[in-house]
């Protein structure tokens, strides 16, 4: 899937905020992403963040298959204008989410 600018950027600025609140980040090479799949997975001592990086208007019939992963696994849509709570998951502790 080829991604435009802003689902770049998006995806940057999520990474670069990760790595510097002391997540490891894995992001899929972008010729190989897939929408059904997580955009990054971000681990952080016993916490492992799926999260899917979205641009545009929020749809409800194409949200992802976040059902799939086994319990304990978090995880999260996030659009630009959820950069309040971005920040806040990356900050909370797991027992907290």
């Amino acid at each position: 899937m080829k991604l435009g600018i802003a689902q770049l950027e998006w995806n940057d600025r999520v990474t670069r905020k990760a790595q510097s609140r002391g997540w490891q980040v894995y992001d899929q090479i972008t010729a190989n992403k897939r929408t059904a799949d997580p955009s990054l997975i971000l681990t952080k001592n016993d916490r492992v963040l799926l999260v899917w990086l979205r641009t545009g208007r929020r749809r409800a019939d194409a949200q992802p298959p976040v059902e799939r992963f086994p319990e304990g696994i978090e995880t999260a849509v996030w659009y630009p204008s959820d950069w309040p709570f971005v920040l806040s998951a990356l900050e909370r502790p797991r027992d907290a989410a």
